[in-house]
């Protein structure tokens, strides 16, 4: 690697994470302001019925946690791995709408796949996202 793509290599990976955190808020936000969206959601997705609201701000809470942490670079390995997984989990759950022929297609659910790619780039790089983290 050349001596300026190691000196990049660390502002890239920075404005990779904020640009996922940025990403990620609203739907954090969501379990918050709008916990019958968020029963919707489970119900639909994850085949969860009746989440009662306090179920929706467990998952928020939990949620805004792991994306503190991710944010922070705090514990790296566990915080963007697990945010990697969560949201691969999510792109896999919703595949049927990212498939141009089917019925249910529709070209917004698209962004989760460049995203899921920015994630699992930035848990490989982790040790060389050093800028504004916890862990260096």
């Amino acid at each position: 690697m050349s001596d300026k793509t190691t000196a990049n290599l660390p502002k890239a990976l920075f404005i990779l994470r904020w640009s996922i955190f940025l990403f990620l808020v609203p739907w954090v936000m969501e379990k918050f302001t709008e916990p019958e969206t968020t029963a919707k959601i489970f119900a639909h997705f994850y085949k969860i019925d009746n989440l009662p609201v306090a179920g929706s701000y467990a998952v928020g809470g939990l949620w805004a946690a792991l994306l503190l942490a991710f944010v922070l670079g705090f514990k790296k390995r566990f915080s963007y791995g697990l945010v990697a997984l969560f949201h691969g989990v999510a792109t896999l759950t919703s595949i049927h709408y990212m498939l141009p022929f089917l019925e249910t297609y529709n070209h917004l659910f698209l962004a989760a796949i460049p995203t899921l790619g920015g994630m699992i780039l930035l848990y490989i790089l982790r040790e060389h996202d050093t800028i504004g983290t916890m862990e260096k």
